[in-house]
């Protein structure tokens, strides 16, 4: 499950940029559906146009915030320079004594080594390293870039903007290859680029579109390869994708989300 959380300015920050990697809520019923091995994608307050997505690695439990920090380092709560009772007031005036009494309080452990950003393709620049390996198998691809772009597509990222390590692209709701499985929502991985392969970057990314199938109630996951791309065709088999046919020089791989 993929869950949102809005952040201010200085702790989406702290978590992106700094050494905060616990996430710090009320034990509610919504934060009763947090499990680990979801992920959470933050935005940042005003706008919510900037966010990010992380793993949830860990969920520890308290009875209030007082007890919580006495457990964890306030430089994995906020920030090294945040005194404890200034931290503490921040917290009591969002929850109350008593909501924590009824409820106790949660830290949610993040994976910061891996952060996946999300922003608009036409974000990203042309250019950019990752996408040389496409630039060279595929004769088009200055007009597939174009067409993704005037569509304001949606893409998931590491790295910087100018110097990205992965590249994730989507599409949901595919229709076009309805032909070839049962009809329903379909997923489809336009690209899946990873230029970092000693982070375990890819298998994360297989485990959040999992999430994001689930999320969308899709049945059906499918990538298209170039036959000769011997090295994906070993990673997508590994995790549990099942090629379909092939067509051209390209083979289909699916996988059924139950």
């Amino acid at each position: 499950m993929i869950h949102i959380m809005k952040l201010k300015e200085e702790y989406f920050n702290y978590i992106k940029y700094g050494t905060k990697e616990y996430e710090i809520r009320l034990n509610d019923e919504k934060r009763k559906n947090i499990k680990k091995g979801d992920f959470i994608e933050f935005q940042k307050e005003p706008l919510l146009e900037e966010k990010f997505i992380v793993l949830v690695d860990d969920l520890l439990y308290f009875n209030n915030f007082s007890e919580l920090i006495k457990d964890i380092n306030i430089k994995y709560l906020a920030d090294l320079n945040i005194a404890k009772n200034s931290f503490i007031s921040d917290l009591e005036s969002f929850y109350s004594h008593q909501k924590q009494e009824k409820y106790g309080v949660v830290a949610i452990k993040i994976r910061k080594d891996i952060i996946i950003n999300s922003t608009n393709l036409n974000k990203i620049n042309s250019s950019n390293k990752i996408f040389r390996s496409l630039k060279e198998n595929y004769n088009n691809f200055n007009i597939w870039l174009n067409k993704l772009k005037l569509n304001n597509i949606n893409v998931y990222y590491t790295g910087l903007e100018n110097e990205i390590t992965s590249i994730l692209i989507l599409k949901i709701n595919e229709t076009d290859s309805k032909e070839f499985f049962e009809k329903g929502n379909i997923l489809k991985i336009r690209t899946l680029l990873v230029n970092d392969k000693n982070k375990g970057i890819g298998t994360l990314y297989l485990k959040f579109i999992d999430n994001i199938a689930k999320d969308n109630n899709i049945k059906y996951i499918y990538v298209t390869i170039k036959t000769s791309n011997q090295e994906f065709i070993k990673f997508i088999e590994k995790n549990n994708y099942q090629r379909y046919n092939q067509i051209n020089d390209e083979f289909v791989y699916y996988k059924e989300i139950i």
